[in-house]
């Protein structure tokens, strides 16, 4: 036995591989989970949710595209308060491309909002030369609504492309996290 304990540190070599493999299976290990709660954390929470809202706002973003939008249209309950939940949703994501396409696509709708034109009253009785200037300022006010159209519809265009943006990088984080 007292000849067992005298042996040098290094006589038990074979071991040493086994010591190395565990050590390395510890250190792939929590890399692993180090990495996938990186992006768990970057995914936020509720993703479902956030696919939901961007797919939502997609739609919107298609309505605002194929038909002329005034501003009454904009102030209904379901498409009032979208750039401050999208804001919100972007707010607690920790991902930076997904907050900034997410930030850039509410700032976009802020800015078709602001864009679209107010509706146009019409009146009923008019007659003689009221009628004549009240047609001719009619028809101003239709033209400068066709630039103001226009101009939502770029940003729109605009903004359909920073939602896709999002949605890929939504499927990324997803597909990092969850490996699908």
């Amino acid at each position: 036995m007292a000849a067992s304990c005298a042996e040098p540190w290094y006589a038990d070599w074979p071991k040493l591989a086994g010591w190395a493999a565990f050590a390395v299976t510890l250190l792939t290990g929590g890399w692993r989970w180090w990495v996938r709660n990186r992006f768990k954390l970057a995914l936020g929470p509720e993703a479902k949710e956030l696919r939901d809202q961007l797919v939502e706002f997609r739609a919107l973003l298609e309505e605002v595209t194929t038909t002329p939008r005034y501003t009454d249209w904009f102030v209904h309950e379901d498409r009032r308060e979208v750039a401050r939940a999208l804001r919100d949703s972007a707010a607690r994501r920790d991902d930076e491309t997904l907050k900034l396409a997410m930030t850039r696509v509410a700032d976009a709708w802020d800015e078709i909002f602001a864009l679209a034109p107010a509706p146009r009253m019409r009146v009923r009785f008019l007659g003689g030369v009221e009628e004549t200037r009240y047609r001719r300022e009619d028809a101003e006010r239709a033209a400068a609504d066709l630039e103001k159209f226009q101009k939502m519809t770029e940003v729109a265009h605009t903004a359909q492309i920073d939602v896709e943006i999002a949605i890929d990088r939504l499927n990324a984080l997803e597909r990092h996290t969850h490996g699908r």
